[in-house]
């Protein structure tokens, strides 16, 4: 049995970064996770206990073990169960504090928008063969830090309304958020978008209604970036059509014959012949905007798309090096507390750490390419401006 007597010596360190003003021990009651004293004193330590089994990846039994050790309590393997069962919900209030507490520093904000991306991510229990728990994030761009976070089961489905808009808000999502009943609201709470889509993703129309042929559309635009008018068949009686903007973009063959090889080995991995509209649209990128074509042309929608990238290094800090997919417990109750318990410490770690590289590990960047600055000296005069060549400052402000 292996114990960790180091987490004794940083707890000083991991308390100060607990939410200014959370009272550990009134929330706890509330929640029903510390109802009485016996072999848990009182919440502090029913939260020291709850990250070392979370967050530091000890076994129940080790935990006890190190808890005894330490003189922190004393308790059986099965009574600790029982405790962090019933304080899941309460270790899920603690994150939402801790990333709220973020959310109070000003955003940078790039031509009085601020960038938000939304991104989800599986974690499966020991022996699952699909997904258990879905992580939902949203991210902010310009601080580089988790703006909103919810966990659900398997029936809890990716959309654009996971997230909180406010106007001048940009949300970057990728094709699995291109449903469309879920564009509208983020259009009617004052908020834009930049989704990817598919060619299936969603019935699209010519701006008068009638049926939008893409394929003869695609084949027809003559410049490598480009973009059409389209309207989203929402499947319900509506006062205003949705027009939005499709912008295009014609890959590199390089790019085309990757996607392409993917699609055929995914088809012969299921004994199908591949869809030949498939390997058609593999030839593009299709983003659907809803932002202004005067202000924001074809180029710069697809420069601001790139940024979704860094919602994806933040998801793997999480599940590679924070360990958030080597979920260890079965029952529903204390998989909730471990995961909850182990995004405490990674979003502390988040903090403790400060930003993150802005730039995507995309090769070689381009010294002639110009940088584009996502925050400006007024924003946080008191930070200069980072930029990188051929890639883009996304937080000027720390």
């Amino acid at each position: 049995m292996k114990i960790h007597p180091e987490i004794l010596d940083h707890w000083p360190e991991v308390s100060a970064r607990l939410p200014a003003g959370f009272d550990l021990e009134a929330t706890a009651r509330l929640r029903g996770a510390f109802t009485r004293v016996r072999e848990i004193k009182n919440a502090e330590t029913l939260l020291r206990l709850a990250l070392a089994y979370g967050g530091l990846g000890m076994s129940l039994r080790e935990t006890c073990a190190w808890a005894e050790a330490g003189g922190i309590a004393r308790l059986s393997d099965p009574s600790l169960l029982e405790r962090l069962c019933k304080a899941a919900p309460w270790l899920g209030d603690i994150v939402a504090a801790l990333i709220a507490e973020q959310t109070k520093v000003p955003a940078g904000r790039w031509a009085g928008y601020r960038l938000r991306a939304l991104d989800g991510t599986s974690i499966c229990h020991p022996g699952a063969d699909r997904t258990t728990w879905r992580l939902h994030v949203g991210y902010d761009l310009a601080t580089a830090q988790v703006d909103q976070l919810e966990l659900t089961d398997i029936g809890g489905a990716e959309n654009l309304q996971r997230l909180t808009y406010a106007a001048g808000d940009i949300v970057l999502a990728d094709r699995y958020y291109a449903r469309p009943r879920d564009l509208r609201p983020v259009i009617d709470a004052g908020a834009d978008f930049i989704v990817r889509t598919g060619w299936n993703s969603l019935r699209l129309l010519q701006a008068n209604g009638e049926p939008f042929d893409l394929f003869a559309a695609l084949a027809a635009q003559q410049e490598q970036e480009s973009e059409l008018t389209v309207r989203i068949h929402e499947g319900v009686r509506v006062a205003a059509p949705l027009l939005l903007r499709l912008v295009v973009r014609r890959k590199d063959p390089q790019q085309v014959q990757a996607e392409q090889a993917r699609l055929l080995k995914a088809a012969r991995k299921q004994g199908k012949q591949p869809d030949p509209r498939s390997l058609e649209a593999a030839k593009y990128i299709l983003l659907l905007t809803s932002l202004p074509a005067a202000t924001f042309p074809p180029a710069d929608i697809l420069t601001l798309y790139r940024f979704r990238w860094q919602i994806e290094l933040a998801l793997k800090r999480f599940k590679s090096l924070a360990g958030l997919d080597n979920l260890p417990a079965k029952k529903p109750e204390l998989a909730q507390a471990w995961l909850y318990a182990r995004l405490i410490v990674a979003i502390i770690v988040e903090q403790i750490g400060g930003q993150v590289p802005d730039s995507s590990p995309s090769g070689r960047t381009n010294p002639k390419a110009k940088p584009v600055a996502l925050a400006s000296h007024e924003d946080c005069p008191e930070y200069p401006l980072r930029r990188h060549p051929g890639t883009t400052a996304v937080g000027g402000c720390l």
